[in-house]
């Protein structure tokens, strides 16, 4: 029997992305017998944060260093090329391990995802330091469709962002403010996890796991992440960057996508195994979303792939 995950906080994003990536898997995923394409690609731009939070693995420089590195805008342009071939139009986020509007062509990233994928869903996390009306025009005039704003310094800045998103001509759909103020007791607002083993709160029963969980997860069969350095990792908690899946600059998207690799932590991850790093120490509830995918994934491999693999 799989392990219970309990959650104090849930974070009002997980439903609405979770049924984001439901409709993009039933829209475009009706050939039950084939692998599905993922729903989600993350991108981390860049080696930088301006913020060094309590529950993330930057509050530590030793553990977590700022370093001044960036994604080039050639390897983004491959890989919209590659996600052009098969007509993409799953959501693109930028988000990642640091604030994606310290990239400074983050703009022209946007608008190429579009000029390339024209069905994509852009979508952002940001923490708002950078955020000024102007802004806000600029990135949803590029393409952007969600922006992802977390308040982290207290509920004076709600209505200062409310007054933002009214004068940018935005809905609360298209600017989406998310309470990052709160207490330890509240769990800071948000859904928290540590990072891989890479996050310790003990205030808040938050730490790396004396055993793993014998619970299955998900994200490895719906969505992509990609580091600013072409590197794919395995997950958007893996921030010890335990696992590469592969390189960008060697391989393409389509080839890294049913790895070898990949193929073997997806058979473990479907038995509940997590007896692998960075797993073995991840306390994240990984079935919260991208259950259609898992489905579909252990059909094609029940009738394509040795499970030894």
């Amino acid at each position: 029997m799989e392990q219970e995950v309990k959650h104090k906080f849930l974070d009002q994003n997980i439903p609405r992305k979770g049924k984001v990536l439901k409709d993009h898997f039933q829209e475009t995923h009706g050939d039950a017998t084939a692998p599905p394409f993922f729903s989600l690609i993350e991108f981390n731009l860049s080696g930088l944060c301006n913020r060094s939070c309590v529950f993330c693995p930057r509050v530590d420089p030793a553990i977590f260093p700022n370093i001044n590195e960036h994604l080039p805008v050639d390897l983004y342009e491959r890989v919209m090329v590659d996600l052009a071939e098969v007509n993409y139009d799953g959501m693109i986020l930028f988000s990642g391990f640091g604030e994606p509007l310290l990239y400074k062509k983050i703009e022209h990233l946007i608008q190429m995802s579009k000029q390339y994928c024209p069905n994509v869903r852009n979508e952002m996390v940001t923490n708002g330091d950078l955020v000024t009306v102007e802004r806000l025009k600029e990135l949803f005039a590029s393409g952007l469709d969600t922006l992802l704003l977390s308040m982290y310094d207290g509920p004076e800045q709600e209505p200062l962002f409310i007054q933002m998103r009214e004068d940018a001509g935005l809905t609360e759909d298209q600017l989406i403010l998310r309470k990052r103020w709160l207490s330890a007791e509240e769990n800071y607002g948000i859904t928290l996890v540590n990072r891989s083993g890479m996050v310790d709160i003990p205030e808040v029963g938050v730490g790396a796991l004396k055993e793993p969980l014998a619970r299955r997860c998900f994200y490895p069969f719906y969505q992509v992440v990609v580091d600013y350095d072409g590197a794919v990792l395995l997950c958007t908690h893996d921030w010890g960057k335990k696992i590469i899946v592969g390189n960008l600059n060697d391989q393409s998207i389509h080839e890294l996508w049913d790895s070898p690799q990949i193929q073997k932590v997806r058979m473990s991850l479907s038995k509940a195994d997590r007896n692998f790093a960075p797993c073995n120490l991840c306390d994240a509830d990984g079935t919260m979303m991208g259950r259609e995918h898992f489905e579909q994934w252990m059909g094609y491999y029940r009738e394509t792939v040795d499970e030894s693999v």
